[in-house]
Parts: C-alpha cells; sequence; structure tokens
C-alpha cells in the first residue's frame, strides 16, 4: 500500500451547498467530518466505494462483509485457486474477498455463511482478523493491545482502563464504516501494510488444506466469546480432514477432505476429495442415511457408479470406498478416518 501524498487540487473537489467541500463522489462526507482525510485516501487507493446514490454512508454500522472487502484491498490479497463451499450455496458479491481472506487464514465468522457475512461486525472480530494480517495469530487480548500500543485504535469505556483490557477495548461493540476507515488509514500511516509471516505461510498451503479447511481453522482462532455460527441441522454436517506429510518433496502427501452439507434424517450431500501424491480425484453426491451414525452414496451427482460407505464417530468421519473407479486416478481412492474440524 502507498503512502498517499495530500496535494489537494480544491479546484478537483466536489462542492457542496454552502462553503464545505466534499471527498469526491461523496456527498454526505464534508470536508469538516472527523473522517474526511481517511475516506478521502480510501478513496484514492480503492479501498473503499461508495454507494449508488453518491454517498458513503460514514455513519452506517459495517457489516463483516463491508470489512472483508476494506481489509482484502487495503493487503492487495492473492486471489485463491480454489473458492469456498458454502452452507449457503447462492453466490454472493462478496464470495471473492472472502475466499481471499480464508487462503491467509484471516479470522472471521462468514467463511460459509451468508446472513453471518451480512451481520455487524464486533470490534473484537475486527482487532483479530487486523492483527492477523499485521502482525501475527494473536488471541483477543494480544489483538487488542497490538491495536492500543500502536493508536490503531483507542478504548471506549475508560471506567475499566487498566481494569478489564476487553470491557475498556469494548469487543462487542460495533463500527461505523467511517470508523473501520479510519483505523486502515493509521495502519498505513504507521507502516502496517506488508503481510505477516504467519498469513502467508497460510496462503503458501504446504499443507496442501483446502480453502474451506483453512476457513475453518481461521474460524477457530477467533476467541469463543466472538464466534458465530450457523445451527446445524443434524450431527453429520461439518468438514472432516486429513492430512499426512510422508517427505520434503512437494507431491509427498496424502490428503482427504469431505464437507457435508443440507443433511436431513434420511440424507445428506457429500463433496470429498483426495490426493496421494500426483494422484488425485473428486466426487460429490447424495448418502442416503441407513443408521444413527452410517450412511452410503451409491453414484455420484455426474451419474456415475461410486460406492462409499461413511460411518459417523466422535468428532471424525471414517470413509470406505468400494468402487469409484469412474471418478478419480487409479492411484487414489476416498477411504479413510477423517477429523472433524
Amino acid at each position: 500500500m502507498k503512502k498517499l501524498v495530500y496535494t489537494l487540487l480544491f479546484s478537483l473537489l466536489v462542492i457542496a451547498s454552502g462553503d464545505k467541500v466534499q471527498a469526491a463522489g461523496f456527498k454526505d462526507v464534508p470536508e469538516d467530518h472527523f473522517a474526511y482525510d481517511a475516506i478521502l485516501w480510501a478513496e484514492e487507493y480503492d479501498i473503499v466505494n461508495g454507494y449508488s446514490d453518491g454517498t458513503f454512508k460514514p455513519n452506517e454500522t459495517i457489516t463483516e462483509q463491508q470489512f472483508a472487502k476494506l481489509l482484502s484491498n487495503f493487503y492487495e490479497l492473492e486471489i485463491p485457486y480454489d473458492e469456498l463451499k458454502k452452507q449457503t450455496p447462492t453466490a454472493n458479491w462478496s464470495d471473492e474477498y472472502y475466499n481471499r481472506l480464508a487462503s491467509y487464514g484471516v479470522p472471521l465468522n462468514g467463511y460459509l455463511d451468508n446472513s453471518i457475512r451480512a451481520a455487524s461486525i464486533k470490534r473484537g472480530v475486527v482487532a483479530q482478523a487486523i492483527t492477523h494480517l499485521a502482525k501475527g495469530k494473536s488471541g483477543l487480548d494480544q489483538s487488542i493491545q497490538f491495536l492500543l500500543d500502536y493508536y490503531i485504535s483507542t478504548g471506549q469505556n475508560p471506567q475499566y482502563e487498566n481494569r478489564n483490557l476487553q470491557k475498556f477495548f469494548g469487543v462487542t461493540n460495533k463500527l461505523t464504516r467511517a470508523q473501520v476507515v479510519i483505523i486502515l488509514h493509521r495502519m498505513d500511516e504507521r507502516n502496517f501494510y506488508e503481510i505477516s509471516q504467519d498469513a502467508q505461510a497460510i496462503y503458501e498451503n504446504t499443507s496442501n488444506a483446502s480453502l474451506n479447511v483453512r476457513a475453518k481453522n481461521a474460524q477457530n482462532q477467533l476467541d469463543p466469546t466472538m464466534r458465530l455460527t450457523t445451527p446445524t441441522k443434524s450431527a453429520w454436517e461439518g468438514t472432516y480432514f486429513y492430512s499426512y506429510k510422508w517427505g520434503k518433496g512437494a507431491t509427498d502427501f496424502n490428503r482427504r477432505e469431505a464437507i457435508i452439507s443440507n443433511a436431513t434424517s434420511n440424507s445428506f450431500n457429500i463433496f470429498i476429495t483426495a490426493n496421494d501424491g500426483t494422484a488425485a480425484g473428486s466426487v460429490d453426491g447424495t448418502a442416503t442415511i441407513t443408521t444413527s451414525n452410517k450412511a452410503v452414496m451409491n453414484k455420484s451427482s455426474a451419474g456415475n457408479r461410486c460406492v462409499i460407505e461413511f460411518e459417523r464417530l466422535t468428532n471424525a468421519l471414517k470413509i470406505t470406498e468400494v468402487d469409484c473407479r469412474a471418478t478419480h486416478d487409479e492411484d487414489t481412492n476416498f477411504s479413510g478416518t477423517l477429523k472433524k474440524q
């Protein structure tokens, strides 16, 4: 993120009624607005944009998906090859940004659920997400202290100063769009625009974890008091994963992943991937639940014969492939016991 040298040419700015000067394109951000300089900076570097009516709505509470876009743009995060497989499969304008953030393991709540993305984000989540990219994996208290130490953000409840860090910071409070832009502006002023080693290592992904696994790990990094999860309809639902690195080569690994969604009392949707060295395969279909902890799939969604048996264990899923030769390379299969993420 390049530093903006403020040489404001007033002749190029949009003039509001009276003598108030407005940020270009935002008729509700006059020159005397407390976040004027920050919003002008963010607009200049394409970190933010406004609404179709020409407003920025600086005092509106920011949602997690709006924050996801700002944070992705600030750090200019790379677009991964993989895409998240959401519990709410409907396409959403924020999909691109959550894919990017998941690839760096940024702690957020809404990776798999559009409704959570549209909810207002809490200050504690913002603190952990920013600190993860700027400094590295950090707990809630460490993240708050990082923002306070560098005057990136300040506390909201002075009566708790030096008594209760989280209450002093106001972890459960919401932020406005203007407040978040000010935080990012201060990050830029203090040269915190380089990606941390922790986040970069997750992006490089030497363990070959899928985007869904990295997203789930990112959710789990959030402090328990900050987590929001979609209520599961069934104990079957979830992401299951197994990975084993058996050599130093780029392809010296085994990996299995299964994502179960849309579970009812009778069936569930299943998507499975398997990698064994250079051999790989994937299959998706519908499994029929036969007992309280067993299910079977007979063919893939493409209509190919693919018989796979499933057994639900304690926080794990046992997969036994019977015949899926039409769906993958000969040197790999979907069998194995995968741990629930």
